[in-house]
């Protein structure tokens, strides 16, 4: 699925006088620079579904034909170090506003992911690994995105990830903006089911009067209960990533563990196009623990003071 990019728009409106205008309005989150450092060590297992088909349906993708599943991804962030390397452009940190990212951080790979094809276990080389934090100020989400290189296709069968440049995206929230907006989408969602209702009655009567006057009034109170029901806001609160699966980051942020996947291909002054891939879910890592050593009875009697320790 192709996400054109109109750049000479953007170039236009760049050159012109309100650029300074576009800049002031189109501030960051003030606390994103202390949300990116936050981050500083946290663990990502991410798993890729790649789709030989994709299609976006009520605002979630849908994969159909072959898949290429990657698991085992994992990554450190490091959100004290900028990316001092190179690494993919990303869409904040060089897009149009640079200004409403967190800048290109640094990403350590920790182990590489996998997947199994006709021959086996095969290794996914994603390199170059580098993520931002993209928040406009007073934006009620924002994203974290994951940019790395593909040296050469990962395919199986018709699924594939082209050689090039691949991005993830997940929804990020404040948890007291999380609570907010779920407690303004219950609200919502009473009214649009109570306006849902008055729809039905309306028809029922609409379908049962033969007066033309009357069918006429049953007419216009169904049409009034649809607007209310878009009025409502539950339609754009339920576009809205809420009630899929978080997991908390520090600094007081809940980040949604599904995301979606997309390259972009270079096509010359004009940008390039973004192509959907797939869904990425992703959970919190875990740092292998040191392994325990136990200590025999003939080691700990090797190191017992003056015959205290109660051994014969």
């Amino acid at each position: 699925m192709k996400l054109s990019f109109v750049s000479i728009t953007i170039a236009a409106i760049a050159s012109s006088p309100c650029d300074g205008f576009l800049t002031f309005i189109n501030r960051a989150n003030p606390d994103i620079t202390n949300y990116a450092i936050a981050q500083e060590s946290a663990l990502l297992k991410i798993h890729l579904d790649i789709g030989q088909e994709v299609s976006i349906k009520k605002g979630k993708s849908v994969l159909a034909g072959d898949r290429l599943g990657i698991d085992g991804l994992t990554v450190e962030l490091k959100g004290r170090e900028d990316a001092n390397y190179k690494h993919p452009n990303l869409p904040g940190a060089n897009g149009p506003n640079p200004q409403l990212s967190s800048g290109a951080k640094t990403m350590k790979l920790i182990e590489k992911g996998k997947f199994v094809d006709l021959t086996g276990s095969q290794i996914a080389n994603l390199d170059a690994g580098v993520w931002e934090m993209n928040w406009r100020n007073n934006a009620k989400s924002g994203m974290l995105v994951c940019g790395f290189d593909i040296p050469e296709e990962i395919k199986r069968n018709g699924a594939n990830i082209p050689k090039g440049k691949l991005y993830i995206n997940f929804p990020l929230y404040s948890q007291e903006t999380l609570q907010h907006l779920r407690e303004r989408k219950a609200k919502a969602e009473e009214k649009a089911v109570e306006a849902i209702d008055r729809v039905k009655e309306a028809q029922l009567k609409m379908g049962q009067e033969t007066n033309l006057l009357m069918k006429a009034k049953h007419f216009h109170n169904v049409m009034k209960a649809h607007e209310d029901v878009e009025y409502s806001g539950f339609n754009q609160y339920n576009r809205m990533p809420l009630e899929r699966d978080m997991i908390k980051l520090s600094g007081g942020l809940s980040l949604c563990t599904e995301g979606n996947i997309y390259t972009k291909k270079d096509n010359g002054i004009f940008g390039g196009d973004h192509t959907l891939l797939g869904v990425a879910s992703l959970s919190k890592g875990k740092r292998d623990e040191p392994e325990k050593k136990f200590m025999t009875e003939r080691e700990l009697k090797s190191v017992a003071y003056d015959g205290l320790r109660p051994f014969s």
